[in-house]
């Protein structure tokens, strides 16, 4: 008969270490043997539980076994039915599935007749395999929740901004408990997510896209992959960073998260303070998308997103009158909080949209003021640009090390003084990973040190004032990209406008030729927020 035989260990730690997987195939090679049965493939299924079907390589056997035409072989063959599955039911279905292609299951451990009273027998050994399964787990569990309420890390991988250190225990099993300390270098990114989030860094707060992309522009990954929306928002609602790692939260079945009541905290060192990440959580609360206002790229309005209330700090937005004949700017805070929160007034949409557009083209955008703002971005530029110099030198100086400490790695390899083990290759890595960032980040430097300043004359300068003033005339999307590309904020209060931008997005502007193809351009204008406009 021709068969297969399949192999399998439930971890990636036992196919790495344990004998399980060559003494399964060994053992099953002597029964085809004996048994006069050709083996024509072999299936090995390393580091996955039976518990499920969601096993690549169980998938491509049973894909192969059930194949349209005369099946390649009549039989499986495991070491026990436990190998196959641990769930009675589901078991049973792939049999029959099987049963159905003309391929039997068989164990040469647990072996079994094909009449009833077989089945019968298989269907018991499977159910307690399964009982087994699920007593096993349960046992494991307990032993890491105590494991953690010791104050010990569970797992091999530790979170990002932390690394695991030997905590001089010994488990039953011989094996070194393990505690979290802090990575510098990768706590460093820490700190500044939660505070580009939180209040910024020199400039106004970055959502968690802005965040994640600007960490990719800069090179700057998370252990060599790209940041995400999703590993930044992990980031900043994990405790762990504020002193508390949290151990049996999610199920691991289903991730869902558990009952409070069933979470293990583990005491860790703190990398950001507990009060930055209370401010963390309450921003994100305050930016669901359920409570959220339409974001200002997105809006067709011309001041959707940037006119705040000068009264209680709220976001003013378009509202409707009249079955939609009258359309004012109120302040959000008003509209959902009713009078007692603010006291502003509504702004009829059409003639505020009318002022705004005017005190542009007669106070903003004319080469008198645009000459101003790029003198103070000139001055900005020079202060700043000695504290790049010293980050350059001081990465410099960094990379050197890392690459004196590589070389002296791999010559103590070549020589035999060092054996290339697990840690050793985790050691390379981490220097990889830091090296690369190192050079990313020297690389932003060196595009930062190549300001557009140099090109902004005054003839570009009266030349882009006169294609923003002619542009600029009626609520069109053209203008709606340039006020948001250079105006992070308008409040007004009584007859008086206060603006709020940043004099590096005016530069760009300038850079540009006052060039902005559609509303999806602006975004590579929106910076930091630094004042530059108050118009009576």
């Amino acid at each position: 008969m021709q068969i297969a035989l399949y192999a399998r260990v439930s971890t990636s730690r036992q196919a790495d270490n344990d004998l399980s997987i060559p003494d399964q195939l060994r053992q099953m090679r002597q029964w085809a043997e004996r048994n006069g049965h050709t083996v024509v493939k072999e299936y090995i299924e390393p580091g996955n539980t039976a518990t499920d079907d969601k096993r690549p390589v169980f998938q491509d056997m049973m894909a192969d076994a059930t194949m349209k035409g005369v099946a390649p072989y009549q039989l499986i063959v495991v070491h026990s039915f436990s190998r196959f599955f641990r769930n009675m039911i589901e078991c049973a279905l792939y049999e029959r599935k099987l049963g159905k292609c003309g391929v039997k299951l068989a164990s040469i451990t647990q072996q079994t007749n094909d009449d009833p009273a077989g089945e019968m027998q298989r269907h018991i050994i499977m159910m307690f395999d399964e009982y087994q399964s699920k007593e096993n787990a349960k046992h494991t569990l307990r032993g890491m929740q105590e494991n953690a309420r010791q104050g010990y890390f569970n797992g091999s991988k530790a979170p990002f901004g932390y690394k695991t250190i030997d905590a001089g225990q010994t488990g039953s099993r011989g094996r070194v408990k393990k505690k979290l300390a802090i990575e510098e270098s990768e706590a460093e990114i820490v700190r500044e997510i939660f505070e580009l989030y939180v209040t910024g860094r020199n400039g106004p707060r970055k959502g968690m896209k802005e965040i994640a992309k600007t960490f990719n522009q800069r090179g700057l990954l998370m252990r060599g992959k790209l940041w995400r929306i999703q590993t930044v928002h992990l980031i900043l609602s994990s405790l762990t960073y504020s002193g508390w790692h949290v151990f049996n939260k999610l199920d691991s079945k289903s991730r869902k998260i558990k009952n409070v009541s069933e979470w293990v905290k583990i005491p860790v060192p703190a990398i950001i303070g507990q009060d930055t990440f209370d401010k963390a959580t309450r921003v994100r609360a305050a930016h669901t998308p359920v409570r959220h206002v339409p974001r200002r790229e997105a809006s067709p309005n011309l001041l959707t997103g940037i006119l705040k209330c000068d009264c209680c700090n709220g976001t003013m937005v378009l509202i409707t009158a009249k079955n939609a004949r009258y359309r004012y700017y109120k302040c959000s805070n008003r509209l959902s909080k009713g009078n007692v929160a603010c006291k502003s007034i509504n702004y009829p949409m059409e003639k505020l949209d009318t002022v705004v557009m005017d005190a542009f083209r007669q106070k903003i955008y004319t080469p008198e003021y645009i000459h101003d703002v790029i003198d103070i971005y000139r001055k900005h530029t020079h202060k700043h640009g000695s504290e790049d110099r010293v980050r350059t030198k001081k990465l410099q100086a960094e990379l050197k090390e890392i690459e004196q400490a590589e070389t002296k790695l791999f010559e103590a390899v070549e020589k035999g003084v060092l054996e290339l083990n697990d840690r050793l290759k985790d050691r390379v890595q981490q220097h990889t990973t830091r090296r690369e960032t190192i050079v990313a980040e020297l690389a932003t430097l060196q595009r930062k040190t190549q300001t557009p300043l140099q090109t902004l004359t005054p003839q570009k300068i009266e030349a882009t004032a006169r294609v923003l003033n002619k542009r600029f005339t009626t609520s069109t999307p053209f203008s709606r990209a340039y006020l948001k590309a250079t105006v992070r904020e308008i409040r007004i209060t009584g007859d008086l406008m206060k603006l709020r931008g940043q004099n590096k997005a005016m530069a760009d502007l300038i850079a540009a030729n006052g060039v902005i193809d559609s509303e999806a351009g602006v975004h590579r204008f929106i910076q930091s927020g630094t004042p530059f406009g108050i118009i009576g």
